[in-house]
């Protein structure tokens, strides 16, 4: 099946050879492309800290936030590196590093994997959207929270609609790549769509869109979801 995804231009390394993986054809439709932060200070400080060994734990949640820290500074071995899903784990392999890979990205998931973290100071590098969910549940542990958005995310003018006749379902991933799609109520009732995980949904639903199924925040469980989804 041919599938449209709102894959960001400069996180879409091996989006096709994933959906091929799973007997699929990716139609990658970047809604936003990544631009530096609007202030560089906070991405700067969490470097630094690395540098001076007083990070702890070191969250990516996605495999560009990788490079705009790791081009920057290499955290010693003894540093624990989370990454969200196996290409953000992968891209941190790229750099020599060793990562636990988090499958579910949720705050309440994060906290439980992380377990003990009282007094910790954990590094998050992610793209210039607030997720107070997260911060709030590490930081009920007990953890110090350094957090820096390592890009910012703007619209690249590219609308979902314009491939909409020539695919068979289409995967938003992240709600803000929805919320620029231009992607409607109607269109939904002719295509399966897919949100790849709650707060995706919650978007989608918010806008009168009702996913066909939720992803747990990776394109590899969407696909073999959708997979199970089609086969029932």
């Amino acid at each position: 099946m041919k599938i449209a995804v709102t894959k960001l231009e400069e996180k879409s390394e091996g989006v096709h050879e994933l959906f091929r993986s799973y007997g699929h054809e990716a139609v990658i439709v970047s809604t936003m492309l990544a631009a530096d932060p609007s202030d560089p200070e906070p991405l700067l400080r969490l470097c630094q800290m690395i540098s001076e060994q007083k990070i702890d734990i070191l969250i990516f949640t996605s495999s560009l936030g990788v490079e705009k820290v790791l081009d920057k500074v290499k955290p010693e071995k003894k540093v624990r590196i989370v990454s969200v899903g196996p290409k953000t784990a992968k891209k941190v392999e790229e750099y020599g590093l060793k990562s636990e890979v988090i499958e579910k990205f949720s705050s309440e998931n994060f906290a439980d994997h992380l377990n003990e973290i009282k007094g910790k100071t954990i590094g998050i590098a992610r793209a210039e959207v607030p997720n107070p969910e997260l911060i709030g549940s590490l930081q009920s542990k007990g953890a110090i929270i350094i957090e820096a958005p390592a890009y910012r995310l703007e619209p690249a003018g590219n609308s979902i609609l314009e491939v909409l006749n020539d695919v068979d379902a289409v995967i938003f991933t992240s709600a803000k790549s929805f919320d620029l799609s231009g992607f409607k109520p109607e269109n939904a009732k002719k295509i399966r769509s897919i949100a790849i995980g709650p707060k995706t949904a919650d978007a989608m639903r918010k806008a009168g869109i009702y996913p066909d199924f939720v992803g747990n925040g990776t394109l590899e469980d969407c696909l073999s979801s959708f997979d199970r989804y089609r086969s029932h």
